[in-house]
């Protein structure tokens, strides 16, 4: 039984909101296609496919609102139908392949009606022969990269319902003694740094563009004494430096949002990481890996994603947080957004498997380019948003795989050892 009593909103979600209020979010939605194979559904069959489920996710039917001046999650009754919609690609779209595709996906405005929670499904045909795919995309507000996979696994998939863990449970104790680095790391992401891209390119308004890389298998980027995410952020930093050069020992400040969730736990509506800001060198392949490594060495210690926990949702007072929100999102200390998402489980539509899913982050106001790499089923692909302003966003999926190369091309030794778990 859906409950009729509003949630608290976090101050994150009300940073988003005003990033890109509903009045132009199309570009605030985070999307994955789940590519299929064979004959497309109608939106009736998609509706009715959903309708059933809707109930199992709190962010489907919650709206964002404002009660008191301050920001809660309203429950509403939703109607699966006003979310549904279909995509059909015309002939110019349909010759760009999986890059059109999305690039129609993140210009069409939301589906759902106004005042409705901000998610939608798209059933998008003709990008590819005998292929089509259900795109979901929400609102960043509404779910974060987390919330989706575990949306995705109770529309389209077996995982398991929703758990949340208790404030005061077995990982307070470890993360009083973190808090001081918790602290200071959410106040790292919110000092300000040279521009990066130029400001004027960064900040131009402009329509989204995006770009994303051949699939790639996730064991063929992972190396010996370092995370998936350290060799991740590492290939980034090769990649912006190849695409924007930066003059001499100059480095590109990123944001990683870190899920501030234990593993199983699923916090299914609204916003649930910290801001963390690396400064990743460029240049020598080896440099680059090593400098990440040392600065994200902090992050599987035990306690320290309690500790960021508490300081942001607990610790901290709302409007401190708010205004420490409104600060990193504004363009002054990093211009680029960085992200890992996982899909651990099996997807499918009627008993057809999903065979790929391609993935498409916001483009951020006053930001120049978010990256993030998905990973479904053992392989991965990374995808790029910008604004068109910016020139040769095309180029960055070649450049990064260029940037893989030269981290599998050093030896074990190299970067091994900065980064446990």
């Amino acid at each position: 039984m859906q409950s009729s009593t509003p949630l608290p909103a976090q101050a994150g979600d009300a940073v988003l909101m005003e990033m890109a209020p509903l009045t132009h979010a199309a570009q605030m939605y985070i999307a994955s296609a789940l590519i299929l194979e064979g004959e497309a559904p109608g939106a009736a069959e998609v509706a009715g496919h959903l309708a059933p489920r809707v109930g199992r996710v709190p962010g489907l039917w919650h709206r964002y609102a404002e009660r008191a001046g301050r920001p809660v999650w309203q429950p509403q009754r939703v109607r699966a139908a006003d979310h549904v919609a279909l995509l059909p690609l015309g002939a110019d779209a349909a010759g760009a392949g999986l890059d059109g595709l999305m690039r129609e996906v993140r210009r069409r405005p939301p589906v759902s009606p106004a005042g409705a929670p901000m998610w939608d499904v798209l059933i998008a045909t003709g990008f590819a022969p005998r292929r089509w795919a259900l795109v979901f995309r929400c609102h960043h507000t509404l779910m974060d990269g987390g919330a989706i996979t575990h949306t995705l696994d109770q529309l389209f998939g077996d995982g398991p319902r929703a758990r949340r863990r208790s404030l005061l449970g077995g990982a307070l104790l470890p993360a009083l003694p973190r808090l001081p680095s918790a602290a200071a790391s959410v106040l790292r992401a919110a000092l300000p740094t040279a521009p990066w891209p130029a400001p004027a390119a960064a900040r131009a308004e402009g329509s989204a563009t995006y770009a994303v890389t051949e699939p790639l298998e996730v064991e063929a980027v992972k190396r010996p004494g370092a995370t998936l995410s350290q060799v991740f952020a590492a290939c980034f930093a090769l990649t912006a430096d190849s695409w924007w050069p930066l003059p001499g020992d100059r480095e590109v400040h990123a944001l990683v949002p870190m899920d501030l969730r234990v593993p199983g736990e699923q916090r299914a509506l609204g916003n649930h990481f910290a801001p963390m800001r690396l400064a990743l060198p460029t240049g020598d392949p080896a440099r680059v890996l090593a400098g990440t490594g040392a600065q994200m060495a902090a992050w599987p210690t035990p306690g320290f994603r309690a500790a960021l926990d508490l300081t942001i949702r607990r610790i901290t007072p709302f409007p401190a947080t708010l205004a420490l929100g409104r600060r990193i999102s504004s363009g002054v200390c990093c211009r680029a957004v960085v992200s890992s998402i996982r899909s651990r489980n099996p997807l499918s539509f009627n008993g057809s498997p999903v065979l790929d899913l391609v993935p498409a982050a916001p483009t951020f106001p006053g930001q120049a380019l978010s990256c993030v790499l998905w990973s479904y089923q053992g392989r991965a692909r990374v995808a790029f948003g910008s604004h068109t302003s910016m020139p040769g966003v095309g180029a960055l999926p070649q450049a990064w795989e260029q940037a893989l190369k030269s981290i599998q091309s050093l030896p074990p030794e190299a970067g091994a050892g900065a980064v446990v778990g």
